[in-house]
């Protein structure tokens, strides 16, 4: 049982943190080691103390609220104002800006299914009025130990072109879309302005994050973002933050025809859209495929020419990457075949060779999307470095050189998963997605031909990860 002294002094460590934070206005963190090494009932008691403190006075935890952007021309896809949710956290110094994700379109045909089926990704006419936060963007220090007083800023993706265009409805052009607009890299331009006047200009760091499509847009646009900040408020570090959003412009498993985003094969999808999106890329990267700036959304093709420090944050065996490669679409056969697995196991080395010159990095062997709005994000691991920790030790750090590999001795923010098969990761989200099953099955029916088991005895075994 947990002594009465060492409860005297983690009240105390508690009531001086409080201190700190309403007297310094300094930003605090859930210690998760020092939590562990306190057994069971420390670390209860601790945590019943830092929950309840830390909403001391709230009636309800705080929502993000809508903000739609007045006065602007950078619109929704529709013509709908853009938008932003921002929840403010006073006291603290750090900022965290977040893109949504959510796919892209291309001609008349997507974009009016799009459009459909996927409203509120075009359109800002039904977005509600406040929001809640979950994963990196929670209130929750359970689920948020180290951004969880943030300001934090989300950003709705409703211009369906990953953050990148500059086109309006009225631009002068021989396309079928000319009903949408695509304004996504000037949405995000006018955002920032407006945060600026915010409280942003008085912070000591901002993180641009963004998932999927989103995590596309931090690459696109972080060196831009970071030198608008710059101009208005130099004191302001930028830093971004990209999930899911490292896809390889790869040849697909099985070429199908291009109807959407879904269907299409990354390098056809992405091409089919600069044609009508009118982008802005970083111009580098743009010089150095000029007759093919699509690649320029692909990660390892842009990420040379970007300077500002950058975390990626990528699946091997990432689940939209499979989609769009069509891995298992169109087969007709229940069980996974040879060249599917060899496809998969080629398709998560080539996925890790690519990240390899990357400075800071978490790339694990699961099947899966994006991470960061998950609430076990902070639980992913890789040879038992904590991604949430890694995050956040590299944030921390005071180096501004994005390309030297490490700051501090303690510091781990180079992770790239060693274990041979897709899931094999046993901190991979317990999350099933077309093709999962399929994987797990294909892979204990081969273990038993090696062990000489008979197959239909690991029918129902499933690996760690599944």
């Amino acid at each position: 049982m947990i002594k009465t002294s060492r409860i005297v002094y983690l009240i105390f460590l508690i009531k001086l943190t409080i201190s700190q934070i309403h007297h310094r206005r300094s930003d605090i963190t859930l210690n998760t080691e020092k939590l562990n090494q306190l057994g069971s009932q420390g670390q209860l008691l601790l945590r019943h103390i830092a929950l309840t403190t830390h909403s001391c006075g709230i009636a309800e935890v705080p929502r993000f609220r809508r903000k739609f952007l007045k006065h602007s021309s950078a619109t929704c896809n529709d013509g709908s104002p853009s938008g932003y949710y921002i929840r403010k956290s006073h006291g603290s110094s750090k900022w965290i800006v977040f893109l949504e994700g959510g796919w892209y379109c291309f001609d008349q045909i997507s974009c009016s299914e799009r459009l459909r089926m996927m409203n509120d990704y075009m359109s800002s006419r039904s977005w509600p009025r406040h929001r809640k936060g979950s994963g990196i963007l929670s209130w929750n220090p359970e689920d948020n130990p180290y951004y969880f007083r943030a300001n934090m800023v989300i950003i709705p993706y409703c211009s369906s072109d990953s953050w990148s265009g500059t086109r309006n409805s009225s631009s002068k052009s021989r396309d079928t879309v000319s009903e949408f607009s695509f304004m996504g890299s000037l949405i995000l331009e006018e955002v920032i302005k407006e945060l600026l006047k915010k409280g942003l200009r008085n912070a000591k760091k901002m993180l641009l994050v963004g998932s999927s499509a989103g995590g596309t847009g931090v690459l696109i646009n972080l060196d831009r973002v970071a030198d608008q900040v710059r101009k208005r408020a130099p004191k302001v570090e930028v830093r971004g933050v990209v999930d899911a959003g490292w896809f390889l412009d790869n040849e697909p498993f099985k070429p199908s025809p291009c109807r959407d985003a879904y269907t299409c094969s990354p390098t056809v999808g992405i091409s089919k859209g600069v044609e009508v999106w009118k982008p802005r890329l970083p111009e580098e990267c743009v010089q150095k495929y000029p007759t093919e700036i699509w690649r320029c959304y692909f990660g390892h093709r842009v990420y040379p020419s970007i300077k500002t420090p950058v975390y990626i944050i990528q699946n091997l065996y990432d689940a939209a990457q499979i989609k769009v490669d069509n891995v298992f679409s169109g087969f007709g056969r229940s069980e996974m075949g040879s060249d599917q697995w060899s496809y998969l196991l080629r398709l998560g080395e080539e996925v890790k060779l690519s990240l390899k010159n990357a400075s800071a990095v978490f790339a694990s062997a699961c099947v899966s999307h994006d991470i960061l709005l998950k609430s076990e994000w902070h639980k992913m691991e890789i040879s038992g470095e904590n991604l949430a920790k890694s995050v956040y030790c590299w944030e921390e750090s005071n180096y501004g050189d994005r390309d030297r590999r490490e700051s501090r001795s303690s510091c781990k923010h180079q992770l790239l998963d060693s274990c041979p098969w897709p899931h094999c990761n046993c901190s991979c989200p317990k999350w099933r997605f077309h093709g999962t099953n399929e994987i797990n099955q294909y892979f204990m029916k081969n273990l038993a031909k090696v062990m000489g088991i008979e197959p239909s005895k690991m029918e129902n075994i499933h690996l760690c990860g599944y």
